[in-house]
């Protein structure tokens, strides 16, 4: 009777699940991480119907942490190269551990927006990924073997109402200033057959762009552009995605003898808040400045930094109520804002890596997505890779060497410990090995980046002492234990040979 009872009770738990409305699941969906949400595919038809719509995707999007990415680009330093590699932090501001397969390590970032990125290399595509799901594709570049070309030069936004992503190329004018402006922005929108040649209305400073960068705000593209005629010599350009207009905004109107108007390039564009910032660096002071309204031109002061005796050689980011910035010995701190006016003092730095030897270091706001690219894969531009470079270039043997080094010296190390279990059980002694736990590189195929590597390297050394102290104490219980059975051994000899007996 009872098994009859459990029978019929089985599936009412499964009628439960059916029974809920759909709205409802997709509340309860959209409060997951896209790594939970990837794995909840698999349960039911429905779920993975829910997950895979793109309407799902850009919901979850609006309500995903936004964190920090911070982008190390290739470099050649001290006789080795060390590659481009990206280092995210989660909602704990702890450093991700491992490389991110779509970032090979010759990329260069260019943008992150909406939860894709953008990435440069010295190949005849761009890049666009997803680094949550792993997924990418690749865009042929609008210009071919132009040896003046940069990532820089490339941007990428996305328009919350049209839902279209647009990559954007600055192209540099040959023949104009130098080559220190252009007057045609190339534009290329997902899904689309080729790119398309927008005309500016006036050459514009393609330095300001290299120096100052782009941001993407509320579907619109924004930048500086040199402008003499300005309080500033500096003016903000902005380009709607949806419309491809431009229009002008000037920098906040100030009194100039409350400011040192030094050096233009220590201008930056960035985004605090969801809101167009830009940010003037003077010797202590840190100005930003948020826009109001792009139709009456007017800003407000968000922050004034005061930045006491901490020297800041480069550019600075914020993060929420935090601002992160480094300094010359290439330490990575944020520092939480308490108000508009604010003293940033060196004892309440949170360090949070240090970077050396690395120098270049771009800091990108991202979000985890589930942003499919496989709409836009049919289109004429896309291209397949010839073939995986990537890693298996001879340039990264060296690299690949002293990672496969370092799991056979954690390897080592590991057999090292039990064996020295093992000795002391069998000298009947109590011994306590004071390790710093390292992860098990042999459990995933994926590979640990640089900052984990040097990490990884520091434990190890120290493990490696704690090891040498302990055998050392080992080694003279040992010798300690012979040399007294030695000397008992040889005063009994003694004692037989004058006739003393041990009574």
């Amino acid at each position: 009777m009872a098994s009859k009872k459990a029978l019929a009770m089985q599936p009412s738990k499964k009628i439960c699940m059916t029974l809920l409305p759909q709205d409802i699941v997709e509340l309860i969906l959209l409060r997951l991480p896209v790594s939970t949400l990837l794995r909840c595919r698999g349960v039911c038809k429905q779920w993975d119907g829910i997950i895979r719509d793109p309407q799902f995707a850009m919901a979850h999007i609006q309500r995903a942490p936004r964190r920090p990415l911070f982008f190390f680009q290739r470099e050649n330093l001290v006789h080795l190269l060390y590659p481009s590699e990206a280092i995210l932090f989660d909602e704990a501001w702890s450093p991700s551990k491992w490389v991110v397969p779509v970032i090979e390590p010759d990329d260069f970032l260019c943008a992150s927006c909406n939860g894709l990125i953008c990435l440069y290399s010295d190949k005849s595509t761009i890049k666009i990924a997803n680094l949550a799901t792993g997924e990418c594709m690749h865009l042929v570049k609008p210009v071919r073997n132009s040896k003046t070309d940069h990532f820089s030069y490339y941007s990428f936004g996305f328009h919350p109402v049209t839902k279209q992503y647009k990559v954007m190329h600055f192209l540099r004018d040959e023949h104009l200033h130098v080559g220190t402006s252009f007057s045609i922005i190339q534009v290329y929108t997902l899904g689309d057959e080729k790119w398309r040649d927008v005309r500016t209305p006036q050459a514009l400073s393609l330095r300001c762009v290299e120096r100052s960068g782009v941001v993407n705000v509320d579907g619109a593209m924004y930048w500086l552009t040199e402008d003499e005629e300005s309080v500033w010599k500096h003016a903000v350009v902005t380009f709607d995605l949806s419309e491809e207009l431009f229009q002008w905004l000037q920098l906040p109107a100030v009194d100039p003898a409350n400011y040192v108007l030094g050096d233009p390039d220590q201008w930056l564009i960035t985004e605090v808040d969801s809101n167009v910032s830009v940010s003037y660096y003077e010797t202590g002071k840190l100005h930003i400045w948020t826009i109001d309204s792009k139709i009456e031109q007017s800003w407000s002061q968000k922050y004034n930094i005061r930045l006491s005796m901490l020297e800041v050689p480069g550019p600075h980011w914020i993060c929420g109520d935090k601002i992160i910035l480094h300094d010359f010995n290439k330490n990575l701190y944020f520092y939480e804002l308490m108000g508009k006016n604010s003293e940033i003092e060196s004892s309440k730095l949170v360090k949070q890596v240090r970077f050396s030897p690395r120098n270049n270091v771009q800091c990108f706001m991202f979000v985890k997505s589930l942003v499919r690219l496989d709409a836009f894969r049919k289109a004429g531009v896309v291209r397949r890779p010839k073939r995986q470079e990537g890693w298996k270039l001879k340039k990264w043997e060296v690299w690949m060497d002293r990672l496969h080094r370092l799991e056979n010296h954690c390897r080592s190390i590991h057999d090292m410990k039990h064996k020295i279990y093992e000795n002391a059980d069998k000298m009947g002694m109590e011994i306590k090995l004071d390790l710093q736990q390292t992860p098990d590189l042999d459990s995933s195929l994926r590979l640990i980046n640089w900052l984990e590597y040097r990490r990884v390297l520091e434990i190890l050394c120290v493990n490696l002492d704690n090891m040498h102290e302990v055998l050392t104490v080992m080694n003279n219980t040992t010798g300690a234990a012979h040399n007294k059975e030695s000397y008992v051994a040889d005063q009994g000899t003694s004692s037989s040979a004058v006739g003393i007996s041990g009574s």
